[in-house]
């Protein structure tokens, strides 16, 4: 079970240190012979040249190691092998606040954080994970709510939300933090075909870097890029 300071950490950008990394214009997210050393031994490692606006999607049967490592990705959890590169910056141990910093994670289970939609879009600047941008008004915070498919007002309170609502919110929030990658473990998995069709098309109209997990035909076959994982009834996996 990961530590619950560095799941926030994680998931908002939050540090020790606050600044801000510079952004760079190259965009470039390179995976070179990535594991997590929880997938199967004959599965392929993640060797991948992502740029601005590309999807990476990473599909397999449950347990095959997916959610591990799209934690490794995120910082979660150290690589077995293989590197991340961002912007030509290798993103090891050192540096993992710039890295922290340019990404928006999204667990499967949405990371709410207020008792109502207004303290969700508010949270990361209370954790002062976001400190160059102005705190949302109103009129920000039901933009993104419109974008992300869903119209409540901000002080509906979160426990009255469906699971569905709930990722929408999570997605409007991570439009108000203005990050450049966006890594989301089955991020439709609460919403109906309409709500998933809304998302992918939110997703294919942005210059967001995306690395995502999916069961979903749908939203595999919208993707630019799909690493498929597998499960060898000889191995053992977690």
């Amino acid at each position: 079970m990961l530590p619950y300071t560095s799941f926030i950490r994680c998931v908002f950008g939050c540090s020790i240190m606050l600044a801000n990394a510079s952004p760079s214009s190259s965009r470039q997210l390179i995976f070179n012979e990535l594991r997590s050393g929880f997938e199967a031994l004959s599965a392929p490692s993640l060797s991948a040249i992502l740029e601005a606006g590309q999807h990476l999607a990473i599909s397999g049967v449950s347990g095959c190691g997916k959610s591990s490592l799209l934690q490794v990705i995120s910082g979660l959890k150290a690589p077995q092998s293989g590197e991340i590169l961002y912007n030509d910056q290798l993103i090891g141990e050192s540096a993992l606040h710039f890295w922290r910093q340019q990404i928006c994670y999204f667990p499967q289970q949405a990371v709410m954080g207020g008792e109502c939609v207004r303290d969700v879009l508010h949270l990361p600047w209370r954790l002062k994970a976001v400190t160059h941008l102005p705190l949302p008004d109103e009129q920000a915070c039901f933009s993104v709510l419109r974008k992300a498919g869903i119209d409540v007002p901000l002080k509906k309170t979160i426990a009255s939300l469906s699971g569905g609502e709930k990722q929408r919110v999570a997605i409007a929030r991570g439009l108000l933090m203005q990050r450049e990658v966006w890594l989301m473990d089955e991020p439709t998995s609460a919403l109906d075909p309409v709500g998933r069709d809304h998302i992918i098309q939110l997703i294919e109209e942005s210059s967001l870097i995306s690395i995502s997990i999916s069961h979903d035909p749908v939203w595999l076959t919208s993707a630019t890029h799909v690493h498929t994982m597998s499960l060898s009834k000889d191995e053992c996996n977690v």
